[in-house]
């Protein structure tokens, strides 16, 4: 028989309200740091001479919420966004309760391998700037944990070229500490910068 009897913990918390506000207070206030997030990427686009397909920025920036990833609430940013049946150009910031904000470039189709030649090259930079790269099948796994990614500096050249060429998408990632509020704007910016500037291939990252 199930048991429906409560835990001291949660009859605790289910007969206040304090909780919840606070956890509802919390999430409005990231999703307004999402949105300033998008602004200042926004500038940071104006600014550079990236050389973005149109369609790239068409769609616009998308700030979602939810409260099931894994057991978990998220809030996610995607700026700057294209998503087509079979091709990604997509930048995803993601705060996931109790665990971190991540930043991840998505590249999926076409736009994957537009780029190929220029990733399986920036191998030395990529790592140097920290970045890990996602390791699984399925690419809408969002987390670090579970083997979903790997550091690219623990990978050798080879290895790296056969992540880069495996599938028809690739996923590089950053987490950054929640602790760490006040710098996530500017932190995340910098990854950004630093992605678009080795995908350019033409300025140091």
């Amino acid at each position: 028989m199930e048991n429906f009897d409560l835990t001291p913990e949660e009859a605790a918390i289910i007969g206040s309200t304090h909780f919840i506000r606070l956890k509802n207070s919390a999430i409005e206030k990231v999703m307004g740091l999402m949105g300033n997030l998008q602004t200042a990427l926004a500038a940071y686009d104006r600014e550079t001479d990236f050389p973005f397909e149109p369609e790239w920025l068409l769609q616009g920036g998308k700030i979602s919420k939810g409260e099931q990833y894994k057991g978990l609430p998220w809030v996610m940013l995607d700026y700057p966004r294209y998503f087509s049946k079979s091709d990604v150009f997509a930048f995803r910031t993601m705060f996931w309760w109790g665990h971190y904000f991540s930043a991840t470039l998505h590249l999926a189709g076409k736009v994957k391998a537009h780029f190929s030649t220029v990733l399986e090259e920036a191998y030395m930079k990529l790592a140097e700037a920290g970045f890990q790269v996602y390791l699984q099948e399925n690419p809408w796994e969002h987390d670090f944990e579970n083997g979903n990614y790997c550091f690219i500096d623990k990978l050798s050249l080879h290895e790296w070229k056969t992540l880069v060429s495996r599938n028809d998408f690739i996923k590089l990632a950053k987490p950054f500490v929640i602790g760490h509020w006040g710098e996530i704007i500017t932190d995340v910016v910098a990854a950004y910068a630093t992605l678009l500037s080795i995908l350019d291939n033409k300025k140091g990252a």
